[in-house]
C-alpha cells in the first residue's frame, strides 16, 4: 500500500492576524499545479484564487511533515485573505470532544488539560498543533468535524444498520444525521481500489467485509461534511484539513458537502501531494482544483 491517506484502515480527521505567524515563507521546493490544466500558479496567486470558496480542502498523506507546513502557510495566508469569516476544521479531532476544544480556545483550560481530555493524534504536537494554536491565538472558531473514532470502528465491525440501532441519542449527535453509502458508485469503486491494493499480493478481503469498511468511510465523510456544511450556513468559509482520500476529485467529504447545500456551497479541493525525485502531473490530473507538490524528506 502507498503513504496515501486512507484513515479507516486504522479500524482493524477581511482583517489581518494579530496574533503571530505561524510559517515560514513558503519554501523554493514546493510548486502548485492548477489540476485540470497542469498550469503552474504562483505561491502569492493560489490563496486570492481559493478566496472564492467557501469550503477548501486541503487534502494530506498524514504522515508528511512538508505537508503540514504547507497547510499552516495556507491557513495563514486564507486567515490574511478572507478575515473574520474563516473557519477552521479538522478530521484529526473528533466531534465529542468539541466542548473541550471550545474551552481550550476560549482559554477555560491549560493545553495539558485538553490534551489529557482529547484524544489527539499522535503526531498531533508537530503537525496539527501549530494550526490550532494559530486558531487560538486570532480567534479562528476550530471545529472538530469528525465522527467518534468508537463509532466508526463498530460500523467497520458490525455494519452500518446494526451499529445504528444499537447507538444512544447521545451517541447519533456524535454522528451525521444522514450518513449513505451507495454501491457501485465513482466513490466506492475507489474505496474497494485501493482496499486491494492495501492487501498486495495477499488474500482478497471479503466483500461483507470491504462494504463494512466502506459504510465506516461514509460515516466519516457525512460527519465531516454535515459539520463543514453548518458552518457554511452559519456565513463562514471553512478550510478543513483532511486526508486526500476525503476530497480527491470532489468525492467523498467534499461531494457530500454540496449534497448537503447545493444552492450555498462554493467548494476548492486542495491536494498536497509529497515527491522523491521531479514532480509528476499527469497521474494527479483531475484529483484537484489545485496540487501543491512539496519534497518528500520522509525516510523510507
Amino acid at each position: 500500500m502507498t503513504r496515501r491517506d486512507f484513515s479507516l484502515l486504522a479500524l482493524v480527521s477581511v482583517a489581518s492576524p494579530v496574533g503571530p505567524a505561524i510559517a515560514a515563507a513558503p519554501d523554493s521546493g514546493w510548486e502548485i499545479r492548477e489540476g485540470r490544466t497542469g498550469k503552474k500558479v504562483r505561491w502569492r496567486d493560489l490563496p486570492g484564487r481559493l478566496a472564492s470558496a467557501n469550503a477548501i480542502f486541503l487534502g494530506e498523506e498524514h504522515d508528511d511533515p512538508e505537508t503540514h507546513r504547507v497547510e499552516a502557510a495556507l491557513l495563514e495566508a486564507a486567515h490574511k485573505k478572507i478575515g473574520a469569516r474563516l473557519t477552521l476544521a479538522m478530521e484529526m479531532m473528533e466531534r465529542d470532544g468539541q466542548t473541550v476544544l471550545n474551552d481550550y480556545l476560549a482559554g477555560k483550560i491549560d493545553e495539558a488539560a485538553f490534551a489529557k481530555a482529547s484524544r489527539l493524534w499522535q503526531n498531533y504536537a508537530t503537525d496539527y498543533r501549530p494550526m490550532v494554536e494559530y486558531a487560538k491565538a486570532n480567534g479562528i472558531p476550530v471545529l472538530a468535524s469528525n465522527a467518534p473514532r468508537k463509532i466508526v470502528s463498530k460500523v467497520g465491525k458490525e455494519g452500518l444498520s446494526s451499529t445504528l440501532a444499537s447507538l444512544s441519542a447521545e451517541e447519533k449527535t456524535q454522528i451525521a444525521a444522514s450518513v449513505t453509502a451507495p454501491e457501485g458508485d465513482t466513490y466506492a469503486v475507489r474505496f474497494a481500489g485501493v482496499i486491494a491494493e492495501g492487501h498486495g499480493d495477499g488474500p482478497v478481503m471479503p466483500a461483507p467485509t470491504v462494504r463494512r469498511f466502506y459504510e465506516a468511510q461514509c460515516v466519516r465523510d457525512d460527519t465531516m461534511a454535515e459539520t463543514v456544511a453548518g458552518a457554511i450556513r452559519d456565513g463562514r468559509t471553512v478550510v478543513h484539513v483532511n486526508g486526500s482520500f476525503h476530497s480527491d476529485a470532489g468525492l467523498g467529504t467534499a461531494a457530500r458537502v454540496l449534497w448537503r447545500c447545493p444552492l450555498e456551497a462554493r467548494i476548492a479541493v486542495v491536494r498536497i501531494v509529497p515527491y522523491k525525485n521531479r514532480i509528476e502531473w499527469e497521474p494527479f490530473r483531475n484529483e484537484a482544483d489545485y496540487l501543491v507538490f512539496v519534497p518528500d524528506r520522509r525516510k523510507e
